[in-house]
């Protein structure tokens, strides 16, 4: 469970990452996407991705409890994801409110990793 868990989370903090360079350069050139052929496969990847995240980081947090992550921080972080997916794309969406979506699903990724790492850690020291 673990193990998915730490692979998605990575993946989902390399799409978003991804999804601010989308972001940044629909700005600069200030025209909009082709739906079909950009927003509707990345948005599908992403949101297949963040819905197994969802998934797997739920039954992990009701599992281990660990600190400071709760499931309402990973349903946000989901439909976060989600809405950012799209929303890069528009050039018309406001950096600021990018920003923050992406902002607060890079802290709840780091937070999970985290907990992850930290429960690894204290799995090895029990042996």
């Amino acid at each position: 469970m673990e193990k998915e868990l730490k692979a998605l989370t990575k993946r989902l903090q390399q799409y978003n990452e991804q999804l601010l360079l989308i972001a940044r350069r629909a700005r600069e050139r200030n025209e909009e996407p082709d739906f079909f052929g950009d927003v509707k496969p990345m948005a599908e990847e992403v949101q297949a991705v963040a819905e197994r995240w969802k998934d797997a980081a739920s039954r992990w947090v009701r599992h281990a409890r660990p600190k400071y992550v709760h499931e309402r921080q990973i349903e946000a972080a989901a439909d976060h994801m989600a809405k950012l997916c799209v929303e890069a794309f528009y050039p018309s969406v406001p950096e600021r409110r990018i920003k923050q979506y992406s902002q607060a699903v890079a802290y709840t990724l780091a937070l999970v990793k985290e907990r992850l790492d930290d429960t690894s850690e204290a799995g090895k020291e029990r042996l």
